[in-house]
């Protein structure tokens, strides 16, 4: 549940939040993780996530974990929740992008908290509702896409 209003220190946290997502290493990640990373299923995605030493890897988790952690402090009320979901589209995309491959991913690597605070996060209403539509644009660009490699 909501807590009120947000206050001083949580827009400070968002802003921090922010901070991170600029530095040039996390840059790189997130343009691969959002931009240039579209697995076609579950094994393309578990390559990834099991090439350890690959930068793409390094980037994979860099991200997934950022946005991770990122949930529980909203998820623990360190993060007004709705502050974090009106300033904050990226985790709800990647939720909506990989968020299918986590069953998998957790039982293959035997992890059952892997991203389980992005999945919570994802859960809450408002999320569920901006995730559907985020899947909706997904599977129309993935269409599109298709398309225009079958011409």
């Amino acid at each position: 549940m909501p807590r009120g209003k947000a206050t001083p220190l949580d827009a400070q946290v968002v802003i921090q939040l922010y901070d991170l997502r600029r530095e040039p290493v996390m840059r790189k990640a997130r343009r691969f993780m959002v931009s240039e990373f579209w697995p076609k299923d579950y094994e393309e995605f578990k390559a990834v996530l099991t090439g350890y030493g690959t930068e793409q890897n390094e980037w994979m988790r860099q991200v997934l974990t950022y946005w991770d952690m990122a949930a529980a402090m909203v998820l623990r009320g360190a993060v007004d929740e709705d502050l974090f979901f009106e300033t904050n589209n990226e985790p709800y995309f990647l939720f909506a992008k990989f968020g299918a491959f986590l069953p998998a991913a957790r039982n293959d690597f035997v992890n059952p908290d892997f991203l389980v605070n992005l999945e919570k996060l994802a859960a809450k209403p408002r999320a569920r509702q901006r995730i559907t539509g985020l899947q909706e644009r997904l599977a129309r660009r993935i269409q599109g896409s298709a398309a225009k490699s079958a011409r």
